[in-house]
């Protein structure tokens, strides 16, 4: 029976070959979708991952404009697949890190710019100077947002938005209600206005959520301590040029003024214990006087916060500290993440990779940021009249369009052991089972290991 079968195949086999001989050139273009290349469009498949997961893009303007673009070029460059997988933020860096650990990355990828360095070691990705050089839009990028990406000349990444880490949302009716018209430009107020909010039962004067460690650090006390230390000395940290250490008398104010305002009762109780996002929440009910968090909380806010608490939001910055050397109009602030190219990358794939990588970060992304939400891309795009938009998100264009200066946001520019222990340490530091100078250490400690660039 199979040598019967086997018979019948080769006959059929030559019958193929018999008439694709006598029609020729027909023959081949009739198996083109070129209409005459005689070759049929090869399709690429690229592996994407990111932390845009449907719980995200319910409430972040970025994240939902990053994937409506993406189903665009999708269907735009058919002959390139995309298989995207999503992975929640808290999960997100232990996956990609260990995966760069073990040679074993997607083709395409978010990349936080405080892992760069560790992925330029390790050879896992390509630089992307030729790929925006071709863009001719390099010198409309906004200034120093490929900072944290750019290593010996080279830049290896693009940016998927504009971070400003450290923004003071505050509802202004509870704090007249305290005897302030706007948010306070002096801590002391701060915590008298504290004691009044504790004697009327409000459960917060600034909602924190600190669960995940990395709240505290990168939206309040990489400005706080930029306050005390000035900007030349967090450069010098990020250079790990030895000319700085967190040893400094700066920085340990910092840690000592920041466990001072946890121990004063200005946060809720249970800091440590919810997320950054559940903090939000806290001050969208009307439960928070005020959360200091990044710019995403405008797209939060907008998307969650009674109409009541909407209305009553301003903007602010953070306070001055007394003697400190930073600029008092200055935010933490620059570029965050990236996409990333995994370097293993060659011939079409790489091109698709490339191509898909400039789309997604490009100008016109940064145009639809602007044009549907109000908000401010990568790319310098000019004023834009946002009058139809919340005054929520008014606020927020008008603070950084009126002369805000910004400061290296630490978990985006640090080394990552560095931000490890000292993420670590701050949940230690606030609620006081590590004291500011022992902590200081640690995380010098990690920046020795670290060494030179």
């Amino acid at each position: 029976m199979r040598k019967f079968k086997k018979i019948i195949s080769l006959l059929l086999t030559a019958a193929v070959v018999f008439l694709s001989a006598c029609s020729g050139k027909t023959a081949g273009k009739s198996a083109s979708s070129g209409g005459g290349t005689g070759k049929s469009a090869q399709k690429v498949e690229l592996s994407f991952y990111n932390d845009y997961t449907a719980q995200n893009r319910a409430s972040d303007d970025n994240a939902r404009l990053f994937y409506d673009m993406m189903r665009q070029f999708e269907k735009e460059n058919p002959t390139i697949k995309l298989d995207v997988t999503e992975i929640s933020q808290d999960n997100y860096s232990n996956k990609i890190q260990a995966q760069n650990a073990g040679g074993d990355l997607p083709d395409v990828f978010f990349l936080k710019g405080s892992w760069v360095q560790s992925f330029i070691r390790n050879g896992s990705v390509a630089p992307l100077t030729d790929a925006l050089n071709r863009s001719g839009i390099k010198d409309k990028y906004r200034q120093g947002i490929f900072d944290p990406v750019t290593s010996g000349g080279k830049i290896y990444g693009m940016p998927t938005q504009y971070s400003v880490t450290c923004l003071v949302f505050y509802n202004s009716n509870l704090w007249k209600s305290v005897g302030y018209e706007q948010f306070p430009d002096k801590w002391d107020d701060v915590l008298a206005a504290s004691k009044k909010f504790k004697a009327k039962g409000t459960p917060a004067t600034i909602a924190l959520g600190n669960k995940d460690k990395w709240p505290f650090e990168s939206t309040i006390l990489s400005c706080l301590g930029d306050r005390f230390t000035g900007t030349d000395w967090t450069r010098s940290i990020i250079a790990r040029d030895g000319k700085s250490k967190f040893t400094d008398d700066g920085f340990v104010k910092a840690l000592q003024f920041s466990q001072k305002l946890a121990k004063s009762g200005l946060f809720n109780a249970d800091y440590n214990a919810i997320t950054d996002e559940q903090a939000s929440t806290l001050y969208c009910q009307g439960k928070a006087a005020a959360v200091i968090d990044g710019f995403w909380d405008v797209s939060y806010i907008n998307a969650n916060a009674s109409d009541e608490v909407k209305k009553a939001t301003k903007l602010a910055l953070l306070p001055a500290v007394e003697g400190g050397k930073g600029d008092t109009k200055a935010t933490s602030g620059g570029a965050g993440w990236f996409i990333a190219e995994n370097s293993s990358l060659e011939g079409e794939k790489k091109k698709a990779a490339e191509k898909f990588i400039m789309a997604m970060t490009g100008e016109e992304y940064s145009k639809n940021l602007t044009a549907k939400y109000g908000l401010i891309g990568p790319v310098n795009v000019g004023k834009t009249d946002t009058s139809k938009f919340s005054n929520v998100t008014q606020d927020y264009v008008n603070l950084i369009n009126g002369g805000v200066t910004l400061t290296p946001i630490y978990d985006i520019q640090m080394d990552s052991t560095v931000i490890d222990v000292m993420n670590t340490g701050l949940q230690d530091l606030l609620n006081g089972s590590v004291q500011p100078a022992d902590l200081a250490k640690q995380i010098q400690d990690a920046q020795d290991k670290a060494g030179a660039k």
